[in-house]
């Protein structure tokens, strides 16, 4: 049922590509001289390559996953997503909005600016929560990577399969760790842009041989998601799964991830100028539109193409809308066993070849962030002292390390969630909900305080809540007197009202309201305030 055309002669496209990748991470560490230019590139980075690292970056295995499983359930409701956060890099692209003035700092971290607008004990509360914050949002990234390997290679079915996908993602990750630790961020831009070549050519196949499948006729897909869920898988307002307020939502969350969530903002501080900066998101707007839209738009056609009836192999039963609420894993297996049924051997090489670079390529910004982060924003300050040349790169090397083992213990050998956004969402907006209003209340408002900085972003940890959704809905339901003469509690009253979106988006103001309360409340006695939101003295 689940085999595809996946060959020996596909293995070898991929073998050869990502060893070619491996070698070419490793020899660049002859071009790192210090820690700036292992950590952040030497910030020289022109327009086109910081666009195309950027879009490499985002426009990874595991984005490409939640996209197509979101896709699959969403259906065409689902491009609203891509189609916010399109908008909203547009915007920030035209606007300089927040990161040119990280730019002019010369930043090598993120959380660096909150030492120097407010104080030393604020940015290791920052380092520490981004570091936690990003570790967990990335041990999801493996389990998705083996789930795609597993269905695009025919393996599905295979017995005890699950164990030797475990190995193979275990090897691609030590892969990564060796040339991000050799090569840093000059290894990252490099195979970062290698792998968004490769990906987009990828990405490109998928759409022509998807096309070109009678059955994939676009008023035929249409039409099979108009009788599957009607209206609802064209209007986002209308649909269960999305909503106004998981609109308002997305918006929120591309905002404060473009500014703040290292990964992304790390690429304002690569540049060779402000003006770079502003250029790099204005251009790279269309690219990450593209890389929620594709991937999405894979789902939907994979949703259309398993279930029709009679389809492939009996496999519309299993990928049905009842069994994918029973089991939401399966919503994530229908891309990847598309593209592996569809796309003749050789081109499904290029593919697979594309798709795991873009595991490598997140895998490698991110280790980078995160342990940049630990190194230079939790251990450094700690010590009370700025780390030697040596000392930054070994010590972040060494995290890279610890950070690759926790992958490998938790994000392989362990369960993780089957639904993939929320997951992605809470464990990122740990952080966002409190840093995004500290950083950017500390750049344009004169009265942020220390104080207020720190509750603001210890309030972050408030996002928890929204992975107990279903036990708030519960209680919120019984508070409300939707209780049966059994005594059993109805909340379906109550999950417009009260889901993961509406909790996150209430963790968000919360924190917007503490910062500034506690900025009013507590003042510091000297402000580090100037026009750029900071003080360099």
């Amino acid at each position: 049922m689940f085999d595809t055309n996946f060959s020996n002669l596909d293995l070898g496209i991929v073998v050869v590509y990502l060893s070619f990748t491996v070698f070419i991470g490793i020899y660049v560490n002859r071009h790192i001289h210090n820690s700036a230019g292992y950590l952040v590139g030497g910030r020289a980075t022109g327009t086109a390559l910081n666009i195309a690292t950027l879009i490499g970056t985002e426009l990874g295995l595991v984005t490409v996953m939640y996209a197509a499983a979101d896709g699959f359930q969403g259906g065409f409701a689902y491009f609203m997503t891509p189609l916010i956060w399109g908008v909203v890099t547009l915007l920030i692209g035209v606007t300089g909005f927040g990161v040119v003035r990280m730019r002019r700092l010369k930043l090598t971290t993120i959380p660096e600016y909150f030492q120097r607008r407010y104080s030393r004990r604020v940015r290791i509360t920052a380092g520490t929560m981004c570091f936690i914050a990003g570790v967990l949002n990335m041990s999801i990234f493996p389990k998705m990577g083996a789930t795609f390997i597993t269905f695009a290679t025919g393996n599905g079915d295979v017995e005890d399969v699950e164990s030797i996908i475990k190995i193979i993602t275990t090897v691609l990750i030590v892969l990564v760790l060796i040339y991000t630790m050799l090569g840093g961020m000059v290894a990252v831009i490099v195979t970062d842009y290698m792998q968004f070549v490769v990906l987009g050519l990828g990405l490109v196949l998928g759409l022509f041989f998807c096309f070109s499948l009678p059955e994939l006729g676009w008023s035929q897909v249409v039409n099979n998601w108009q009788v599957s869920k009607g209206d609802a898988a064209f209007d986002p307002l209308t649909s269960s799964r999305y909503g106004l307020p998981y609109l308002i939502l997305q918006a929120v969350v591309a905002v404060y991830a473009t500014i703040c969530w290292s990964p992304n903002a790390t690429r304002c501080l690569t540049t060779d100028g402000e003006e770079t900066t502003r250029r790099t998101y204005l251009f790279a707007s269309a690219g990450l539109f593209a890389r929620f839209a594709i991937p999405g738009l894979w789902g939907v056609l994979a949703f259309s193409y398993l279930t029709l009836p009679g389809g492939p192999d009996g496999l519309a039963e299993f990928f049905s809308p009842e069994a994918i609420a029973e089991d939401g894993s399966r919503a994530a297996q229908g891309m990847p066993l598309l593209l592996g049924k569809i796309i003749p051997s050789g081109f499904l090489g290029i593919i697979m070849a594309g798709l795991m670079a873009a595991f490598m390529s997140t895998h490698d910004s991110y280790l980078l962030s995160w342990a940049s982060i630990a190194s230079q924003d939790i251990v450094a300050p700690l010590l009370g002292r700025e780390l030697t040349n040596r000392q930054s790169i070994w010590c972040t090397r060494a995290f890279i390390m610890i950070i690759g083992v926790f992958l490998v213990i938790v994000g392989i050998w362990f369960s993780l969630p089957d639904d993939i956004w929320p997951y992605l969402f809470v464990t990122g907006s740990i952080f966002l909900n409190g840093a995004a209003p500290a950083l950017l209340g500390g750049m344009y408002w004169r009265r942020a305080s220390s104080t207020g900085a720190l509750i603001g972003l210890l309030s972050g940890f408030g996002a928890i809540a929204a992975l107990y959704d279903q036990a708030l809905q519960r209680q919120v339901a019984t508070w409300c007197g939707f209780v049966d003469a059994q005594g059993v509690t109805d909340a379906t009253q109550v999950i417009a009202y009260v889901n993961q979106a509406t909790i996150t988006l209430a963790s968000c103001v919360l924190s917007i309201v503490l910062f500034v309360v506690g900025s009013l409340l507590f003042p510091d006695a000297e402000s580090k305030f100037d026009s750029s939101g900071v003080s360099e003295t």
